[in-house]
């Protein structure tokens, strides 16, 4: 069935079979990494990370990284702003070619910064986290790249509605491009609802004619608040994995959106 989804003057198709759960709240049922702090009704936190020398040597190594990985996917980007990566775009497979070389990066790439972000989110979430998956021990992250007014992004989900992404915790580290027009929509508050008030797809959605692997939003009883916490340079984004979000258009007319992201679960 398509159904169309409007958020931040986007709409958008979602193709996918329904399915409605059962009138329980998944975060109930799981490890709630958000349960003892601050932002639990809310389900998100923007913090400060770094000095600002510490920031930017942060930001060198990882655009290094980046340009490294945008190089692997077939892209020359040479030394040209990395927000201008669009501009070197022939048509979508070139993008999802970097996309590949994007994602999945080993922990030891980003060398001594795993470790302080995992020290970082544990201070937020005030429990020991580690970012390594329960269900098979990877430690990974990703870049995602948005570029401007193309339909890069995920449909509206939960990360929870997949059972490898239950009982973590989310972070959203903005690269560059990242702004009020730009920067990851959440649903406010919508962790806490119970499940029956969703449509979803039973499996992954299909939007736009591309295959993601997420289920996807069909809809929703109640109404969503539609937020883009946006962060500042040096500033990070945490929040649960049983938010609503995704649907995140890029509105600016000439910048690539770039942020890391990792996920962290409980230490044991």
């Amino acid at each position: 069935m398509k159904i169309k989804v409007g958020v931040d003057r986007l709409e958008y198709s979602v193709e996918g079979r329904q399915f409605v759960d059962s009138c329980y709240r998944l975060i109930d049922k799981d490890d709630d990494l958000s349960n003892q702090t601050d932002w639990h009704e809310p389900g998100y936190i923007v913090k400060d990370l770094f000095d600002e020398t510490a920031s930017s040597e942060f930001l060198s190594h990882i655009e290094s990284l980046l340009r490294k990985k945008i190089t692997a996917g077939g892209v020359s980007i040479g030394q040209k702003p990395i927000d201008q990566y669009h501009t070197l775009i022939k048509d979508y497979q070139d993008h999802l070619n970097v996309v590949e070389k994007t994602k999945l990066i080993e922990s030891v790439e980003l060398g001594k910064y795993f470790e302080i972000l995992e020290k970082q989110v544990s201070e937020i979430c005030h429990i020991p986290v580690v970012s390594k998956k329960p269900m098979n021990g990877e430690r990974v992250f990703h870049f995602r790249v948005i570029r401007p007014n193309q339909a890069d992004f995920n449909p509206l989900h939960k990360d929870a509605w997949q059972e490898e992404n239950c009982g973590c915790i989310n972070l959203y580290i903005p690269i560059c491009g990242s702004n009020e027009k730009s920067s990851l929509i959440l649903a406010k508050g919508s962790h806490l609802h119970a499940e029956d008030t969703f449509t979803r797809t039973t499996e992954g959605a299909r939007m736009n004619n591309v295959q993601f692997n997420v289920p996807g939003l069909i809809s929703s009883k109640l109404p969503l608040e539609f937020v883009r916490p946006n962060p500042n340079p040096n500033q990070i984004l945490v929040f649960s994995p049983y938010l609503i979000h995704g649907g995140s258009i890029n509105l600016n007319t000439d910048q690539t959106r770039i942020s890391l992201e990792m996920r962290f679960w409980r230490k044991n």
